[in-house]
């Protein structure tokens, strides 16, 4: 397989995340090959711009092998590589996918809406579910929601937030969080199990996971590997969500050859079926 691992030059997309990716690479160089690449190289050199972002080059500019690379970075220089070389605009968030939108996944109320039904007040968590790490907050809506967040951008040079009538939005309720962990499913199985905030001493429920794996892997579109977060609140073991192998944070340091097959999983999902977000609602 041939890879695109980012490198910024005053910093790392992931420093852990970049040693692993690296490090796994130089493994196996006989069975794997790879380039370092800035986000700067995927744009011109020139001073057209479109908007305030520089023009993405065409793929006609790089070598032929470029077109099968697998991309590792972050989001915005994956998407990059992903318009460039398969005309994709961006890789569709996954959250809680529909299977797996039942009360004992899920234990809070969990809505994914339309921009006309984020309420203006109310304690809550909301983020874009449609497009990857695009914004997220939880408190007092009635302190971040303001009208001019639901009206278009008046110049090309406003960078504030506003939503966009294209794009879903999760809103759901606000729950007391006392552990969370991320499960990676690597070839439909699970991998390993890594805590990354909370008390520790707090395990999840391993059956409870096991059912999900099940029930996910059945569905026609599931990545062949992916990560199931997992938080633990005083009603038990709950998923927050659903990560497609692509710009994935990798809490365990304990990987081989098997990660980068993961990380191809990734991109074969986006490349074939990349599922759009789907509108749900617990609330009664």
């Amino acid at each position: 397989m041939f890879f695109i691992l980012q490198k910024e030059d005053r910093f790392n997309f992931d420093d852990i995340q970049f040693a692993i990716m690296e490090s796994l690479l130089k493994s196996f160089k006989h069975q794997h090959e790879y380039v370092l690449m800035q986000e700067s190289d995927l744009c011109s050199e020139d001073d057209s711009f479109n908007g305030l972002e520089r023009r993405l080059k065409d793929s006609s500019e790089f070598p032929d092998e470029y077109q099968k690379a697998i991309a590792i970075g972050e989001v915005s220089f994956v998407g990059k590589v992903l318009k460039i070389f398969h005309g994709i605009d961006n890789e569709n968030a996954i959250e809680v996918p529909p299977c797996l939108r039942e009360y004992r996944y899920l234990k809070r109320k969990y809505s994914i809406v339309p921009v006309w039904d984020i309420p203006r007040e109310g304690r809550y968590f909301i983020k874009d579910a449609t497009q990857q790490k695009v914004f997220s907050y939880k408190g007092e809506l009635e302190n971040f929601v303001y009208d001019e967040m639901f009206e278009p951008r008046t110049n090309e040079y406003d960078l504030s937030l506003r939503f966009d009538y294209e794009h879903l939005y999760q809103i759901s309720e606000v729950v007391n969080v006392l552990a969370e962990y991320r499960a990676y499913i690597l070839e439909g199985q699970l991998e390993t199990v890594s805590h990354f905030s909370g008390d520790a001493y707090l395990l999840p429920d391993m059956e409870l996971l096991k059912d999900a794996i099940r029930t996910y892997n059945k569905q026609p579109d599931c990545p062949k590997s992916y990560s199931i977060d997992l938080m633990i609140t005083p009603e038990g073991t709950a998923i927050t969500e659903v990560h497609n192998f692509m710009c994935l944070g990798l809490y365990n340091v304990n990987w081989d050859e098997k990660l980068l097959f993961a990380f191809r999983d990734g991109w074969n999902y986006v490349l074939n079926y990349n599922t759009p977000q789907t509108e749900y609602s617990n609330f009664e």
